[in-house]
């Protein structure tokens, strides 16, 4: 009896871990599930080039993007992004790369 209780007890306790490390999907990873296209992706991108202060990205899907965050968190694009000697295609690049490796907030 004692291993059945044992038992029952490592299970439920995997199933509470497992509810509550839900992973937060990536904007590559929705791209990757069709629930974000690569025109929305260039949108947000284009967006972000025209005004750096733009308002977070919207998603067909609900998910919002906040752009300058995902810059932000992501060291590379921050120092290229902040030099004024990068080309605008890397720029370009760096932006997309940012937005695809971020995460959103579902709407």
């Amino acid at each position: 009896m004692s291993q059945v209780r044992c038992l029952l007890a490592w299970f439920i306790g995997k199933r509470i871990v497992s509810i509550m490390t839900k992973e937060i999907p990536s904007i590559g990873d929705l791209r990757r599930k069709s629930e974000v296209t690569d025109e929305e992706i260039e949108a947000a991108t284009a967006a972000y080039l025209k005004e750096e202060g733009a308002s977070p990205f919207a998603f067909k899907s609900g998910h919002t993007i906040d752009v300058a965050k995902a810059i932000e968190m992501h060291p590379q694009a921050k120092k290229l992004l902040a030099d004024e000697a990068t080309t605008p295609g890397l720029r370009r690049t760096m932006v997309k790369t940012a937005i695809v490796m971020g995460f959103p907030v579902q709407g």
